[in-house]
């Protein structure tokens, strides 16, 4: 199809990947998220307000200029609704720029101002709220546990600051079909109006009235499906199906949340064992299971698989990131190990596709981060397209929402045009995904159930 061009609020012409139309259908389609870095997702306002915190404290911010300038959101500006960025957008061709190295060293600059409970708590509830308001009903985050000594941190009381404040976020949105504190239900037109023919194509998608008679715009149908969502209008109401009660960290406005504990590959094996453990006397908690990530040229996969292997029989779940830069031996090494899903798998030569194909695992692919990264060259040249067509096990994840300025939303749209995707296909996506959840089998058949109820 045709590549639409829009001018953004900075200025320049920028390319739209999807329609306003194409955005809007994903938007009310529940969806299951579950490759998202905790630290990734923070809201660009709220380093601000934490570094603007800090500063009135009379504290030093551990953060040069330069380095604050890094802090700024890879997306296109429209796409982002109130957000602000802390300092001025920079150019497309430099968002498009940023190399995964230059990604971990942003995640350097939020975790060096990220250093008290309160902020933990703070970013961890928005984060639920974001992806809530985004019509997600599953959502597994995952997190390193940092030992901050000089700030009375340690991983354990760092885990519990981000349990706290998932759980808070579910409170706050209250039981499913529950208004969400603090927010009216929205006047006007829901958005909760069923899709009458799920074959049709995306790329006709059924267009939303609109509003005073001017053309809807990508902000105010992200910023109205939130609302609504927040609100519980066309929300999961109960019935049949619907996701009740509170599952380990509970449902809030439909939603479950779980917490994976990552290892760092930064880290020795000391602290992944010390990880691991962790994460196992938390699961009661909601932590079901433990991830493998961080700067892939660092170390080797032997190092953690000893920490991995324990982590699998004490019966937490395992998902690695794999093949982010081209490393076939350990590639191998980890698809033989056969964790439960893997993320990524970018850097893969033909035998190596052969064998993540022939293994059947469950694969959380990330559009916007591989192609701002530059993993993969272009949207239409990424492997999900291979791989869906194949029929492998593939999900759809934003990775870091609040570094690539994308929402799953976003991606679900981006992925309908880029590959031809039907309605009927991305409910589909959707569904499938609930079987690679770390959910418990009621849950998965809950969630297939609100899935199946179709639009929010």
């Amino acid at each position: 199809g045709a590549l639409l061009i829009r001018v953004s609020r900075h200025g320049g012409m920028e390319p739209q990947l999807y329609s306003p139309q194409i955005l809007r259908v994903c938007q009310r389609l529940p969806k299951v998220e579950l490759h998202a870095h905790l630290n990734g997702s923070v809201r660009p306002e709220t380093i601000r307000d934490i570094l603007e915190e800090r500063s009135r404290a009379g504290e030093a911010v551990p953060v040069t200029q330069e380095q604050l300038s890094q802090i700024v959101v890879c997306g296109t500006p429209d796409d982002l609704g109130p957000a602000l960025p802390l300092v001025p957008q920079p150019p497309p061709e430099a968002a498009a720029g940023r190399s995964l190295a230059d990604c971990f060293l942003l995640f350097d600059v939020i975790h060096a101002i990220t250093t008290t409970h309160a902020a933990i708590r703070r970013i961890a509830a928005e984060v639920v709220h974001d992806f809530a308001g985004d019509a997600v009903v599953y959502l597994e985050l995952r997190t390193t546990p940092k030992a901050r000594p000089e700030y009375g941190m340690t991983k354990a009381s760092y885990t519990e600051a981000v349990l706290q404040g998932i759980e808070q976020a579910l409170l706050d949105l209250g039981p499913p079909g529950a208004p969400a504190s603090g927010d009216a239900a929205p006047s006007g037109r829901a958005l909760a109006q069923p899709i009458t023919d799920a074959s049709q194509p995306c790329k006709a998608a059924v267009a939303p009235p609109q509003l005073d008679g001017a053309s809807p715009s990508i902000e105010a149908a992200e910023s109205e499906a939130r609302t609504a969502r927040l609100s519980g209008a066309g929300g999961c109401t109960g019935g049949a199906g619907g996701l009740q009660g509170r599952d380990t960290l509970g449902a809030g406005a439909g939603m479950l949340v779980k917490l994976l504990l990552s290892i760092d590959r930064r880290e020795g094996v000391e602290a992944a064992m010390e990880t691991v453990q962790l994460a196992v006397s938390l699961r009661g908690r909601g932590v079901v299971g433990v991830d493998l990530s961080g700067d892939p040229s660092v170390g080797s996969w032997a190092a953690w698989e000893g920490a991995l292997t324990a982590a699998r029989e004490a019966g937490l779940r395992i998902t690695l990131h794999a093949g982010e830069v081209y490393s076939p031996q350990e590639t191998a090494a980890m698809l033989a190990f056969r964790p439960d899903r893997l993320g990524h798998c970018c850097c893969l030569d033909a035998a190596l596709g052969r064998q993540l194909r022939a293994s059947g695992i469950p694969l959380e692919l990330c559009l916007t981060s591989n192609v701002l990264t530059q993993s993969v060259p272009s949207y239409p040249e990424h492997h999900f397209a291979e791989l869906y067509g194949a029929g492998h096990p593939v999900v759809l994840c934003t990775d870091d929402s609040g570094v690539f300025g994308t929402t799953l939303s976003r991606e679900y749209a981006i992925a309908a045009m880029a590959f031809n995707l039907q309605v009927v296909e991305l409910q589909q996506l959707a569904r499938k995904s609930v079987a690679y959840t770390f959910a418990n089998e009621e849950e998965k058949q809950r969630l297939v159930a609100v899935i199946d109820q179709g639009m929010l």
